[in-house]
């Protein structure tokens, strides 16, 4: 299966409203979409409809229930998820030996879906390490500006590490520019300063061409509890994602062939 990680340390960077709109991006052009929420606070399971639970994700971790049987609908055909556990930093998965592992275990004993997109936490720690390890590929949300440029090193180095000695399969998807300023046709010269700055950090052409434009709508979609393609569909920030979604699929097919 087609597993993401959505991963950047540093909080406020579109992760979770990657995570979520590109799920629902794919789900509703007809994709079978499995979200699993790996971050704690639970972001992506309240802006779907749902609650963090205490321990149901770390017990499907663990192998105590299978990772289906908490896998609840949304509002969206097609979207799955797998709620946030407020305890899945807790000692019982930090100590288990191999504990890397424990996702890609889960993943390998569930149905069998189109994509499997995970948000990862903001931080690099066991729990991001653990979603790496499971992962097919990693998108890397950064936002246009200049103080998030600060994290790509961290995150370029710990992927590194973890395709040489956790997942020598990972690959890089895409580096995706989120929150960028746009004045007509133009963007800020902030955000071409950062996708300057983006192409030399990333030299084989990870960035991606598709971005996100900075819209009050992805502020106020969460509060509703839809998804930007529920709340304001047709606007820019379901275009955007679609428009994300599309290159995504193209790089695929081109990597493939």
């Amino acid at each position: 299966m087609k597993v993401t990680a959505i991963v950047n340390p540093k909080g406020g960077t579109g992760k979770t409203t990657t995570a979520v709109n590109l799920a629902t991006a794919a789900a509703l052009e007809g994709q079978r979409v499995l979200l699993v929420d790996m971050d704690k606070q639970g972001s992506a399971t309240q802006w779907l409809g749902h609650s963090p639970d205490n321990d149901d994700l770390v017990r499907a971790l663990l192998g105590e229930t299978s990772l289906d049987s908490i896998v609840v609908a949304t509002g969206v055909k097609g979207l799955e998820l797998v709620p946030a556990s407020v305890a899945v930093q807790h000692e019982r998965i930090t100590s288990e030996p191999g504990n890397q592992y424990l996702l890609r275990e889960a993943l390998e004993k569930a149905e069998r879906r189109d994509w499997i997109i995970l948000d990862a936490p903001g931080d690099l720690g066991p729990i991001t390490i653990m979603a790496l390890t499971a992962a097919t590929d990693v998108l890397i949300p950064v936002p246009a500006g200049a103080m998030e440029l600060d994290e790509v090193p961290k995150v370029k180095d710990t992927i590194a590490k973890v395709q040489a000695r956790l997942n020598g399969g990972l690959t890089i998807a895409g580096v995706l520019l989120t929150q960028v300023r746009t004045y007509g046709q133009h963007t800020s010269v902030l955000a071409r300063e950062v996708g300057d700055q983006l192409r030399k950090d990333f030299p084989t052409g990870e960035l991606l061409r598709s971005y996100v434009r900075d819209d009050l709508r992805f502020r106020e979609a969460p509060a509703s509890r839809q998804p930007i393609a529920v709340y304001d569909p047709g606007g820019k920030g379901d275009q955007d994602y679609r428009g994300v979604l599309a290159e995504l699929r193209d790089r695929e097919v081109a990597h493939v062939a």
